[in-house]
């Protein structure tokens, strides 16, 4: 069987864990590109209302992607051996600011926001999720 068949790297990481990593980069990356060039264009064409909106979903943008990127950071640690199991489990080592992150409800309709705000947005959301739920096996599974 190959790695990707058995699902580990030749590292004995994961292969999900790895395609999250890269994952969560390459987004990071798309943000800082788009917020800092056509994110600053398309937002001096909106109304001064969805441009509040732009600003606090950018910002619900960039705390997502830190969270997301932190946690991927303590669990790559973990998989290192540069923490124990019982260290991972401290609460700053666990994904926060759901409520930020997690938000339902937006400032205005998605509709009036960038495209591409939009679509890091969603992308960003689906990442965090599936993280939030990793990192909650995680928490039962030391317990």
């Amino acid at each position: 069987m190959t790695a990707r068949e058995t699902g580990q790297d030749s590292g004995g990481k994961t292969v999900f864990f790895s395609r999250s990593y890269d994952e969560a980069l390459a987004l990071v990356r798309e943000a800082r590109s788009y917020l800092a060039g056509p994110g600053q264009l398309a937002v001096r064409k909106l109304p001064p209302e969805v441009g509040y909106a732009y600003a606090a979903e950018s910002l619900r943008l960039t705390t997502r992607l830190t969270e997301s990127m932190s946690w991927l950071m303590f669990q790559r640690a973990l998989q290192e051996g540069e923490m124990t199991p019982e260290e991972a489990q401290r609460e700053e080592c666990h994904l926060q600011h759901f409520k930020v992150c997690l938000e339902d409800e937006t400032l205005c309709d998605p509709a009036l926001l960038p495209d591409g705000l939009v679509s890091l947005l969603e992308r960003s959301e689906r990442l965090y999720r599936r993280l939030v739920r990793l990192d909650e096996q995680s928490i039962a599974a030391f317990q």
